[in-house]
């Protein structure tokens, strides 16, 4: 019995996604461990959805580490559907305009309801998150496609 069949859109969406989502947060981690670039990380927003507040222990770490990353997954299967159900070329610009899109969407959500009064959004944080957002949505987008090409005959 298999347990993802990637002869289906959604298990291919799921996986690409999943891809593109560690990606993601690798890129986010290495920029604000390695680099000091960012100031902010992804799953300091999931804890302050999740929690109300940043995480305290390797527990809550862990809990909005997933979360973020199926959060970013859910977002490139619902794009799957959306935008990139074409199987057509511009597949790679239409991952960047998706994630362009989700970084300001979710930024500009962020402010409305109120979470920069919380977690302090800086210039090289935003930056940051511009470009590992860009890169996700490129790779999302390149690997559905890839999985498109190979399993959907």
């Amino acid at each position: 019995m298999k347990i993802i069949d990637l002869k289906d859109r959604f298990a291919r969406s799921l996986v690409a996604g999943f891809f593109a989502s560690l990606i993601l947060y690798t890129l986010n981690i290495f920029s604000y461990y390695i680099l000091h670039f960012s100031h902010r990380r992804y799953l300091n927003y999931a804890a302050l959805m999740i929690l109300g507040r940043e995480f305290d222990n390797s527990t809550e770490f862990i809990v909005s580490s997933f979360a973020q990353i199926c959060f970013a997954t859910s977002l490139i299967v619902i794009f799957s559907y959306v935008i990139l159900k074409e199987k057509r070329g511009n597949y790679l610009l239409r991952g960047l305009c998706i994630g362009i899109g989700t970084w300001f969407a979710i930024l500009s959500i962020c402010y409305i309801i109120g979470i920069h009064k919380i977690l302090i959004m800086d210039i090289d944080s935003a930056i940051s998150f511009l470009i590992s957002s860009s890169i996700w949505g490129i790779l999302g987008a390149w690997s559905l496609h890839k999985l498109d090409e190979q399993y959907d005959k």
